[in-house]
């Protein structure tokens, strides 16, 4: 369903996020702070994480498919530990070659300076096997339905690894809440966004880190449907919080025929809608300002879950298309 089955290692990296006691059990410390698709530097890392107690990350690269060299290798493993001096670096992989294990350990040691501990980690076949179940589900159950692969005795298999961390070295990694300063825009949509997952998590593409412009206040999230977006923000130019649903052109047939259903929209969403026909757009509004962030975020979340329920099995064809 999915180029390259990309959506089918996101599946299986969220169930590592949901679990995270998968990789505690691989390289023998606790994590915390899981997130997944997260910017770091020039790339993006599957699954990023701490660990408290020695303040080292955890960066792990995932795939469901064998080892390569040129997507893999040398375009996310290479560049990760010439990006990093310390940390925790887990590939996984379907099956591994033993040549692309071996240029990770190359670099390392021509690299004594990294404390670096290298893992490479073959999936199970019949995990393999559940995520091709997974991603054939309905979208919005795929999160609840992720602890079915716990069913599986062994997950994961440790295939090789090569430790160069000092077993008493002690890292900088920042650990501790994050602070909000709600009189930065970006601070703002990093807390809905933060917010939105965590009270919405079986919505998938919440999961995934965005990047936040200095002078955009709005969120954008993929509805699951080309050319339908869902918007979200706690506090626009206008001083009002705000979440919707935009259709573009080529689908205007769709918001028209939504507005044909305003009732049944106000019935499940809420009656204070608007329609907006030059841009294509359904939104919920309330007031809002810098000092009732949090209070704000808890309304608008919860309208927008009410957005993903209604919309969700027309734009991931559980209903009929339009």
């Amino acid at each position: 369903m999915s180029k390259l089955g990309s959506k089918k290692e996101f599946i299986f990296t969220l169930y590592l996020k949901k679990f995270p006691q998968t990789i505690e059990n691989l390289i023998g410390v606790s994590i915390e702070g899981v997130r997944t698709e997260v910017n770091y530097g020039s790339k993006y890392v599957d699954l990023y994480a701490v660990n408290r107690d020695r303040k080292i990350e955890v960066f792990v690269e995932n795939q469901i498919t064998p080892s390569d060299k040129s997507d893999h290798l040398v375009e996310k493993i290479t560049p990760l530990i010439n990006n990093v001096s310390e940390g925790y670096l887990i590939w996984i992989a379907s099956r591994f070659k033993q040549n692309h294990i071996d240029e990770v350990k190359r670099i390392l040691r021509e690299n004594p300076q990294k404390y670096i501990n290298f893992y490479a980690v073959e999936i199970q076949d019949e995990v393999l096997h559940r995520i091709e179940y997974l991603n054939n589900l309905y979208e919005l159950v795929v999160w609840d339905s992720l602890d079915s692969i716990n069913e599986i005795d062994r997950i994961l298999k440790l295939v090789d690894c090569h430790l160069q961390m000092p077993i008493t070295h002690i890292g900088k990694a920042h650990i501790g809440e994050r602070w909000y300063d709600f009189d930065r825009d970006d601070d703002i949509k990093e807390y809905v966004s933060v917010q939105l997952c965590e009270k919405i998590p079986y919505y998938l593409n919440l999961h995934t880190q965005k990047k936040h412009l200095m002078n955009d206040r709005t969120l954008t999230i993929g509805a699951g449907l080309g050319e339908i977006t869902y918007f979200c923000s706690a506090l626009d130019r206008s001083k009002r919080a705000v979440v919707g649903i935009r259709f573009e052109y080529s689908k205007q047939d769709w918001y028209h025929y939504f507005k044909q259903n305003m009732k049944l929209l106000q019935n499940n969403i809420s009656q204070n809608l608007c329609f907006n026909d030059k841009y294509r757009t359904i939104s919920y509004y309330i007031e809002s300002d810098r000092e009732n962030i949090p209070e704000v975020a808890v309304q608008i979340i919860e309208v927008f879950e009410r957005f993903v329920l209604f919309f969700s099995p027309y734009t991931y064809g559980k209903k009929a298309k339009i």
